[in-house]
């Protein structure tokens, strides 16, 4: 019994640590912060999609409820804050879709969850990581900066975390299962390829590289647990622990990114153009 207090503690904390120093009022953000917090609905988007699973199948349910209420205020709060700070035409347009997305899905997924809404609540949530996406790379494209790429791929890494957990648990819902075992292993395949692009980025610094072989390391051990060559009993209490793992590390690497390509942009204004 501790022990499972113990890890819904880690559980409820871990969107305190995804979200940093967030407030209420509305957050004037830079490029780079603006692409992660972008990439942060994507990986939400998943999230909720998960916990709506969870508590379908009444799995960890009083943890599962709370960390799909913390997920939904946190992807209002950081909607306002883009809101805020997004100011070309095209990411506006993007923004705006995303809203729009999100005020159906937001209905449906706070809604009682319902076993036999499995197939549904995936499909939508893969509507709203859509959106979300698009608004990821409509930023980015007005970015000149290496680094705002690897803040895309690298907090794409987080939403990849959630959605390998919620496909893992739509599996075994009864409903589509061999469909969201062939998602899950193609969504497994899409982490092992952008981890070894991090792996190899130029931009890395030796934080960025040492955080970077800990997650490899971690995933190297239980990959096998979402593409297909392990077909071993269910395990829900390891998936939620490996996946709010994987979550918090790239999280951090991601933010990691965002220091360096704020860093590189205040070196950029430094430089004065020859004569």
């Amino acid at each position: 019994m501790k022990a499972i207090f113990l890890l819904y503690v880690s559980l409820a904390s871990s969107l305190l640590l995804i979200s940093g120093s967030n407030t209420a009022h509305a957050q004037q953000l830079n490029l780079s912060q603006s692409i992660n917090q972008a990439g942060l609905q994507r990986m939400l988007s998943q999230r909720m999609a998960k916990n709506y699973i969870l508590l379908s199948q009444e799995i960890d349910t009083q943890s599962a409820a709370n960390e799909l209420d913390e997920s939904s205020a946190l992807f209002e709060e950081n909607l306002f804050k883009l809101n805020a700070s997004i100011s070309n035409t095209d990411s506006k347009l993007a923004l705006k879709k995303l809203k729009q997305s999100w005020y159906g899905f937001r209905q449906f997924v706070l809604s009682d969850a319902n076993v036999q809404q499995t197939a549904q609540v995936v499909h939508r949530s893969t509507l709203l990581l859509k959106s979300a996406h698009a608004l990821v790379l409509s930023l980015e494209r007005s970015s000149r900066a290496q680094s705002d790429h690897l803040i895309n791929v690298s907090g794409r890494q987080r939403m990849l975390s959630q959605r390998l957990a919620m496909l893992y648990y739509a599996s075994n819902s009864g409903i589509e299962e061999k469909k969201f075992q062939q998602e899950m292993h193609k969504t497994s395949r899409q982490f092992g390829q952008a981890l070894t692009k991090l792996l190899a980025a130029k931009e890395n610094n030796s934080e960025i590289n040492e955080a970077l072989e800990e997650v490899n390391n971690q995933w190297s051990f239980y990959k096998t647990k979402f593409n297909g060559s392990n077909k071993g009993r269910f395990s829900p209490k390891t998936i939620q622990v490996v996946s709010e793992s994987l979550l918090k590390e790239m999280n951090r690497i991601t933010k990691l990114y965002e220091i360096e390509s704020m860093a590189q942009a205040k070196y950029s204004t430094w430089i004065k153009p020859a004569n």
